[in-house]
């Protein structure tokens, strides 16, 4: 499995307007979408990884 290079957290008390600008923040510090980023796990990988947790 790829080794995961970036997360967001979005802690669940953060209004939307605070999930929003800080979903801003990061995709201007990493210049990339998770979603077409190889190194973050797909569904099957991590389905995978957490059965053998």
């Amino acid at each position: 499995m790829n080794e995961m290079k970036s997360v967001i957290y979005f802690d669940p008390k953060d209004s939307i307007g605070d999930r929003n600008r800080k979903f801003n923040e990061w995709m201007d510090r990493n210049h990339n979408s998770a979603v077409a980023d190889k190194a973050v796990p797909n569904a099957k990988e991590t389905r995978k990884l957490l059965a053998n947790y």
